[in-house]
C-alpha cells in the first residue's frame, strides 16, 4: 500500500487536496492511505511542523511516505514565492526533496472551488463565475460564500465542506486555472509512476 502524508496550513486545504487523492486512487484502483496533517495556525507554524516531521523522518521516528504533498496558499505572492518560500523550509532535509510535491492555490484555495463552472452546477444547482485574481484579504472567501448562497444552499464552514463534492464533479481534463492544472499534472504523473 502506498502512503501519502498532506501537510496543510488549514482544513480547506487539507478537504481539497484529500478529495484530489481520493478520486486519483479510486480511479487508478490504488491502495492509497492518505493521511492529512493539518496545522491550525497559518504557514508559519505548518512549516515549523513539516521540519519536525521531516527530522524525526530523518531518524526513523516513522516509516517514510511515498509521497509528501505540502498545500499552502500562495496569497498573491505567486505560485514560485511561495513555493521557493516553503522548499526553503526543508532544505535541510535533501533526501526527501524527491518524494515532495506543492499544491499552491494562487491566491486560495477558494478560487480553485469556483474554477470548473459545470461541477459547480452539479452541486449547487447553478454556475458560477470564477473572479479575475484578486488579492483582498478574504475576498475569496466572501466570493465563494456569496456564490453558494445564491443557490439557496447554507454553508456554515464557508464552502469547505463541499469540497469532496466538488472535486467529484470536476472536469479534471479541462482546468483552466493554472496552478490547480499544475497540481493536477503532478498527481496525475505520480499515480501513473504507481500502475506501473
Amino acid at each position: 500500500m502506498r502512503k501519502v502524508v498532506i501537510f496543510c496550513e488549514d482544513s480547506f486545504h487539507e478537504k481539497f487536496v484529500g478529495a484530489l487523492l481520493t478520486r486519483f486512487k479510486n480511479e487508478a484502483g490504488l491502495a492509497v492511505n492518505i493521511d492529512p496533517r493539518s496545522a491550525r495556525g497559518g504557514l508559519p507554524r505548518m512549516a515549523g511542523e513539516l521540519k519536525d516531521y521531516l527530522c524525526d523522518l530523518s531518524k526513523g521516528s516513522e516509516p517514510v511516505p511515498d509521497s509528501i504533498i505540502v498545500v499552502a496558499d500562495a496569497n498573491c505572492k505567486g505560485y514560485n514565492t511561495r513555493k521557493a518560500l516553503l522548499a526553503k523550509a526543508v532544505e535541510h532535509y535533501p533526501a526527501f526533496q524527491q518524494s515532495l510535491s506543492y499544491a499552491i492555490p494562487d491566491p486560495h484555495v477558494e478560487r480553485w472551488m469556483l474554477t470548473d463552472t459545470k461541477a459547480f452546477s452539479t452541486v449547487f444547482g447553478r454556475g458560477c463565475t470564477l473572479p479575475a485574481i484578486k488579492c483582498k484579504k478574504d475576498e475569496y472567501k466572501r466570493l465563494l460564500r456569496n456564490e453558494i448562497r445564491a443557490s439557496g444552499i447554507d454553508a456554515p464552514l464557508g464552502g469547505e465542506e463541499f469540497a469532496g463534492d466538488i472535486v467529484t464533479a470536476m472536469s479534471l481534463n479541462q482546468i483552466q486555472e493554472p496552478t490547480l492544472k499544475l497540481f493536477v499534472k503532478q498527481l496525475r504523473a505520480l499515480f501513473r509512476s504507481w500502475s506501473q
